[in-house]
């Protein structure tokens, strides 16, 4: 990412004659600078081989390290910098740094000279050679005119400095932030190493003048960082903020829904996530708004949803489990029993899954089903007087009425009047049983 901002600022840098040098020479110099302006810079690179004395790039003499001083216009700097601007177009990096260099070393208070070799010795990866060319220039001034450059140099510093020197890339950051206040940029990118190093109080501080700016790299941020930290009313203040500014981005509408989700506003969730389904089909938001259906009891609404996600991925255990729940809510236990059993099947240790299969089995006055159920549960989780009481009344139903006698006292105990209506079936089954 920092060498395309960086290669991007190169190519904003152009030939800048410095104040105080001498007057530039006219006619081949002049020739190659109107090629520059018409962007023909391999033939400007010809042009200034030329100028310079140097071989031509076609000639074996091309291959050898550019001498720094001979013929033609040798000493000149401006025709040096002409030289690195052209070749930095032309891709040709390493030549670029050479004529930079030379233009540098010939004019050392030249600032757009300084700052075109920082950046193409960071655009070849050389950025601890690069920092100290770019701290160099940014102690140096603009020609009249190209104030703005100083603000660039600024912000390609602390790029270059941002995996040698974090705290020192912030300050740079900072400064860059000073010179360009209506660019949100340098505020986004200090917060995003302030946020690296910890600092999450300041990296928050950074993120909230970007984001005031409308800058919506630094929203997504504030999101990111305030669902970390589980300040949900905050990130759900910036997901509303985003989106109204992105209307048509569906990422953004499926997190806002799962915040608003995660702060117990169902309703306002299901309306973000079906908004962002109609946007683009989704799998993973039709499961989630299968889900809050199911949590918001619309169980209709909520069997639909399932069938489709179990549809598109039928070894989803969750999804069976939730269709099977959703059918069992509507009273229709025997579809609630085979998408239960769907799920175990998939899933053999989905604990919570047996107790309703059992149920809905039960209901579906399929007592040997409900009774395997409940025994692979057994093998999971304790018991609990409701196992007891499904256990107790599948037996009865089978008229095996010795285990359904243990199960009901079972039952009894652990129950201990928390369960008045069950426990009134129970002692009158009992009597009953006794009976027989």
């Amino acid at each position: 990412m920092m060498a395309g901002k960086l290669i991007a600022s190169l190519l904003l840098v152009a030939a800048a004659w410095p104040q105080g040098a001498p007057a530039r020479p006219a006619d081949a110099l002049q020739t190659a600078e109107a090629l520059l302006e018409k962007q023909q810079f391999d033939q400007a690179e010809t042009q200034l081989l030329g100028v310079l004395g140097l071989p031509s790039k076609n000639s074996p003499e091309a291959a050898a390290p550019r001498p720094h001083s001979g013929g033609g216009q040798n000493s000149n700097p401006q025709a040096w910098f002409d030289l690195g601007f052209a070749e930095s177009h032309l891709g040709k990096t390493p030549e670029a740094i050479s004529a930079y260099q030379k233009a540098v070393e010939l004019s050392p208070q030249w600032f757009e000279a300084s700052l075109n070799l920082g950046l193409a010795l960071a655009q070849a990866g050389n950025f601890a050679q690069a920092a100290p060319v770019l701290k160099n220039a940014v102690r140096l001034r603009p020609v009249k005119g190209n104030e703005s450059a100083l603000d660039k140099a600024w912000l390609s510093l602390a790029q270059v400095l941002e995996k040698t020197d974090p705290q020192e890339a912030i300050q740079a950051y900072r400064k860059a932030a000073e010179l360009q206040p209506a660019n949100a940029e340098p505020l986004v990118a200090a917060g995003n190493l302030m946020e690296q190093s910890g600092d999450l109080a300041g990296a928050e501080q950074q993120y909230l003048k970007a984001a005031g700016m409308g800058n919506t790299a630094a929203m997504a941020r504030l999101v990111a960082m305030f669902g970390k930290q589980n300040r949900l009313p905050e990130a759900e203040t910036w997901l509303r903020k985003f989106s109204e500014q992105n209307p048509q981005n569906v990422l953004a509408k499926a997190q806002l829904g799962q915040v608003l989700a995660a702060e117990g506003k169902n309703q306002d969730a299901i309306a973000a996530l079906e908004a962002a389904n109609q946007m683009a089909a989704d799998p993973k938001i039709s499961r989630q708004l299968a889900g809050l259906y199911l949590d918001s009891k619309q169980y209709p609404a909520a069997a639909a949803a399932f069938q489709q996600v179990t549809k598109a991925d039928p070894a989803d255990a969750e999804a069976h489990m939730g269709l099977g729940m959703a059918w069992l809510h509507q009273r229709r236990y025997s579809e609630a029993e085979a998408e239960l059993l769907q799920a175990v099947q998939r899933k053999p240790s989905f604990s919570e899954a047996y107790y309703n299969l059992a149920y809905a089995a039960s209901e579906n006055k399929d007592y040997p089903m409900a009774l395997r159920a409940l025994d692979a549960r057994a093998k999971l989780l304790p018991e609990t007087p409701g196992t007891y009481f499904l256990r107790a009344t599948s037996f009865d139903n089978l008229r095996a009425y010795k285990q359904a006698s243990e199960n009901y006292k079972l039952f009894l105990s652990a129950s201990a009047g928390k369960s008045p209506d069950q426990e009134f079936q129970a002692r009158h089954r009992l009597i009953a049983i006794e009976h027989k």
